[in-house]
């Protein structure tokens, strides 16, 4: 790929090749660089997903930009150059601090083959993140009124062109489905990401009834994640309210996803799922955060980790992180940033019970 990036750079402007090495060559490097990722994710030391972001974030514009120089040519300047390209087509500091990841990887590699004496320095991006847009409780119960009244309310019927089609289903047309009351709940419930909620299958869950009720997940590995997920016991009630109502469909063999079984298309099921959540963000009025966040299915998993923050009593951060398999980190910089005092006004000012000693 390489060589014919190179080849085809130089036919549409010969004037800015610069004369260097194939091996030397940004091009070269980049190519050799993900091969050598593809490697990882065979050793399952990396996410395929995130192989796939890596690439799209190299091809799009760290090729196109760096391709044609000698590895070892590029400097400080350089890359704070590529930032302010970057920032002039409205790239965000999250976003512009992954790229210079992407680009140290290609540096690294270079370096760890001694095409390289050192790596330049790197700016230093400050970054501005926004928490994810989570629902509150009110919120909540107005997206499931939401789903229960929108899907016993058929939507006109539009022709199917290539703008609402997905893998043969079209997402922008198509009534929401009963389910989506359950899928809302069933995430709020079960910290569970949208890319599980595609790929859940009835053989991963079990109810457990103990001293606590409560489902426990063995999902597939998702994001490097393979730790059980345990719910919270009001999702084994969503859980038996989807079974009662897939059961005369034929849909509750253990190989049969949960939601929109009969789209084998697990991509195309993700896509639909998304488009009909978005009606009823829009039914609501709640596409938008208090923030200014843009809502999406991810907010639901953003709710549940909250919901915990606010309501479990006494619940670690530990604990909450590794059931929703994700960090501690995650989850103070993404979910629990904006929790305010006031939120938890009662755990602030609870007292230890005193011990009576006679």
């Amino acid at each position: 790929m390489a060589r014919a990036y190179l080849r085809q750079s130089i036919s549409r402007s010969p004037e800015f090749f610069v004369a260097a090495q194939e091996e030397t060559l940004f091009a070269t490097l980049a190519e050799r660089m993900l091969h050598a990722e593809q490697q990882r994710v065979a050793r399952t030391e990396l996410a395929s997903q995130s192989l796939a972001v890596m690439q799209s974030r190299v091809r799009k514009h760290l090729v196109p930009y760096f391709g044609l120089r000698d590895v070892g040519s590029i400097t400080h300047d350089d890359i704070e150059r590529f930032i302010a390209h970057l920032s002039t087509r409205r790239v965000g500091s999250i976003t512009l601090s992954q790229y210079l990841q992407s680009l140290r990887k290609i540096f690294s590699y270079a370096l760890a083959n001694d095409l390289i004496r050192k790596i330049p320095p790197f700016p230093k991006i400050k970054l501005n993140s926004t928490p994810r847009g989570g629902f509150s409780a009110t919120e909540y119960w107005q997206l499931l009124r939401a789903a229960r009244r929108l899907a016993r309310t058929p939507f006109a019927a539009k022709a199917a062109t290539h703008r609402n089609t997905a893998g043969g289903i079209y997402t922008s047309t198509d009534d929401i489905p009963r389910e989506m009351v359950w899928l809302i709940g069933f995430m709020v419930n079960s910290f569970v990401r949208p890319v599980d909620v595609k790929l859940i299958q009835h053989k991963h869950i079990e109810i457990v009834r103990g001293e606590h009720v409560y489902l426990r997940l063995t999902l597939p590995e998702t994001k490097l994640h393979k730790r059980q997920i345990v719910t919270l016991c009001a999702a084994v009630r969503i859980y038996e309210s989807l079974c009662k109502y897939m059961q005369p469909l034929g849909f509750t063999r253990p190989d049969d996803y949960l939601f929109l079984p009969q789209i084998k298309n697990r991509k195309a099921a993700s896509l639909m799922i998304a488009n009909h959540f978005t009606k009823v963000l829009d039914a609501t009025g709640l596409r938008t955060g208090n923030l200014g966040q843009r809502r999406t299915v991810y907010s639901l998993r953003h709710t549940a980790i909250m919901f915990r923050l606010l309501y479990g009593k006494g619940i670690d951060l530990l604990t909450l992180a590794r059931n929703a398999r994700t960090s501690v980190d995650m989850i103070e910089q993404f979910y629990a940033s904006n929790l305010t005092a006031e939120m938890n006004i009662g755990l602030l000012q609870s007292r230890r019970l005193k011990i009576d000693r006679n």
